[in-house]
């Protein structure tokens, strides 16, 4: 059986408080502690710091019901948040949905290529060219940007590079297998871990209505002679009452009152 000593210390009364506020009757505490219920309330009786504890511990669970109360009888309005798990890989987005490319990955494109168009070789005004076109279904992905001279970049527009590059003057064998080349070496890549965060997409305030239950039983305990149940008696039936006098006649009725009788 526990003794009380081990309860009177602070690690004891703070566990007692802790119950308490966790909403736990005297009867449940006592089970957690061992001893019988009434045990327990000859403790408290006796013990003012064990009193306390448990009254401390109740203030501040019943403040909490209080409030839950109140809010549930006048209503009252919240806000829903919607979140939404979304890609952090260094990518944006572009107008039009498609992925972006990382400075990184762009930065290693054009050191492929010696920082000159993969297609002639002029080294000036480099500019992101989409080996398969936008408009065909093509990403602005790793794997399908190429550095390119303004001039190729405008000349190709939305043609497939093979196909257009093959029929250009200047076309290379050697550039050719080596684009071929880098976009084997890029699909070769390990993939990089998606690094995803939430982000708060949408906000919404709700109104709860008043619960009239709520109200009432709020009403009746704060103001119990405004709001207390009223109840009337109603008596059927007839109400038999035994009259001495019932048969006298009203001479005989003032006899009596004179003293005759």
């Amino acid at each position: 059986m526990a003794k009380y000593t081990e309860w009177l210390t602070d690690e004891g009364l703070i566990k007692i408080e802790g119950w308490a506020r966790d909403g736990l009757i005297d009867k449940q505490i006592a089970e957690n502690i061992g001893v019988a219920y009434s045990t327990f309330r000859e403790w408290v009786k006796k013990f003012p710091a064990l009193s306390a504890a448990l009254k401390k511990g109740k203030e501040v669970v019943d403040r909490q019901v209080e409030n839950a109360l109140f809010k549930s009888a006048v209503g009252y309005e919240y806000t829903e948040v919607t979140k939404e798990r979304m890609a952090d890989n260094g990518q944006k987005k572009r107008h039009n949905g498609e992925s972006a490319l990382t400075e990184e990955e762009w930065e290693t494109a054009l050191a492929y290529f010696n920082y000159s168009c993969a297609y002639c070789g002029d080294s000036d005004e480099i500019t992101k060219d989409h080996l398969d076109p936008l408009k065909k279904g093509g990403e602005l992905t790793f794997s399908n940007v190429v550095p390119a001279c303004r001039s190729c970049n405008s000349s190709k527009k939305d043609h497939q590079w093979l196909s257009w590059y093959q029929n250009q003057n200047f076309y290379d064998k050697y550039k050719a297998n080596k684009i071929t080349d880098y976009i084997s070496f890029v699909l070769s890549l390990p993939k990089k871990e998606d690094r995803t965060e939430l982000v708060v997409t949408k906000e919404v305030t709700k109104q709860v209505a008043p619960n009239p239950t709520a109200a009432i039983f709020w009403l009746k305990n704060r103001k119990p002679d405004e709001w207390r149940d009223k109840k009337e008696t109603q008596v059927s039936g007839e109400m038999s009452v035994n009259n001495p006098f019932a048969g006298l006649s009203e001479k005989e009725l003032r006899k009596l009152a004179e003293g005759d009788g």
